[in-house]
C-alpha cells in the first residue's frame, strides 16, 4: 500500500495508557469478567475484559490487543445484554454454516450462545444492531489504543522482493539477491533470470532505505486498483515489508511510488542487459 507512516513511539503509547481511567482489578484467584463476540472461530472475533485486555481480530493482518477499562467493559456488556438468553439466531435456514457464538464470562464461569451473523431473514438486521454497535465501539478502541510491536531489525538484508498484485493475483515479481542470479516473473508464466552484483543490490536497497524499519498504514480511497509490496529478507531474521496500494493518496504515497518506479526502471535495465 502507498504508505502513511504510523510510528508508534513508546512515549506516546505510555501517555495514552496513562490517560485511561484506572482499571478494575481482576476477580480474586481468577480471570477478569469478559464478553466475546465470535464470527468465525480463530479468524474473526472481538472481546473485552473487565479492566483487562481487549482484542479485535478480523484476519491475519488485523489482530489488535489493547487496554480496556471497567467503563469500557460495562459499555460493551450492556450492548450485548439483550442476547444473553438466546443469542442471535437467524429466522430462516440459510445454506451456509453458522459457527459464530457469544460468550459471557463471570466469576470464572462461562455461558455461550449462538451468533448467526450471516442471515437475510426479515428483521435480522435490526436484531443485530446491538452487536454491530459493540463491534464498532471495540474497533475504535483498537484503533486508538493498539501499540504495534517493533518491526524486525534487518541490519544486512540479503534479498529484496518486489511483488505487484491485482485482486489477489501476482502480476509480476522481482526477486533480487545481494549478488547472484536475479529473477523476474509475470502472471502468464514467463520468467527471466539475470545477473545481479552486490553493487546493483545496494543501489536498489538505497532507493528504499528511508522506509526500512518503518510501519505503514494506507487510507485507501480508490477501490479495485493494483497493489503490491517490497520485502526485505535476511537469513535468520523475519521479513519486513513495505505495502503500497494504488488507491492511497496520503502521507508519503507519492514518494513511495516514485521510488518504486525508479526501482522497476533499474531492474528492467539489469534484466535486459542494458
Amino acid at each position: 500500500m502507498r504508505g502513511l507512516i504510523i510510528g508508534a513511539a513508546a512515549l506516546l503509547a505510555s501517555c495514552a495508557a496513562q490517560a485511561l481511567p484506572q482499571q478494575a482489578p481482576a476477580v480474586a484467584n481468577g480471570p477478569p469478567d469478559k464478553v466475546e463476540v465470535v464470527y468465525h472461530p480463530g479468524t474473526m472475533f472481538f472481546s473485552v475484559e473487565d479492566g483487562g485486555e481487549g482484542r479485535f481480530k478480523t484476519g491475519e493482518d488485523e489482530d489488535y490487543t489493547f487496554p480496556v477499562t471497567h467503563a469500557d467493559y460495562v459499555r460493551i456488556r450492556d450492548l450485548l445484554a439483550p442476547y444473553r438468553e438466546t443469542g442471535l439466531i437467524c429466522g430462516r435456514k440459510e445454506q451456509w454454516e453458522h459457527n459464530g457464538y457469544l460468550v459471557w464470562r463471570e466469576h470464572g464461569a462461562e455461558i455461550r450462545r449462538p451468533h448467526e451473523s450471516i442471515c437475510y431473514a426479515d428483521g435480522h438486521h435490526e436484531a443485530d444492531r446491538g452487536i454491530s454497535r459493540a463491534y464498532y465501539a471495540v474497533e475504535q478502541m483498537a484503533e486508538e489504543r493498539w501499540v504495534p510491536p517493533p518491526l524486525p531489525i534487518l541490519p544486512d538484508p540479503d534479498r529484496l522482493t518486489l511483488t505487484s498484485l491485482y485482486w489477489g493475483r501476482v502480476t509480476q515479481e522481482w526477486t533480487i539477491p545481494r549478488g547472484g542470479e536475479g529473477r523476474w516473473s509475470q502472471a502468464d508464466g514467463k520468467t527471466e533470470a539475470f545477473p545481479v552484483s552486490e553493487a546493483d543490490f545496494d543501489r536498489l536497497r538505497e532507493l528504499f532505505r528511508p522506509y526500512e524499519g518503518v510501519r505503514f498504514e494506507c487510507e485507501r480511497v480508490i477501490a479495485d486498483g493494483p497493489y503490491g509490496r517490497l520485502t526485505w529478507s535476511q537469513t535468520g531474521h523475519g521479513d519486513q515489508q513495505l505495502n503500497w496500494d494504488a488507491g492511497c493518496v496520503s502521507g508519503d504515497a507519492a514518494d513511495v511510488f516514485q521510488r518504486w518506479d525508479q526501482a522497476e526502471a533499474l531492474l528492467k535495465t539489469l534484466r535486459d542487459g542494458g
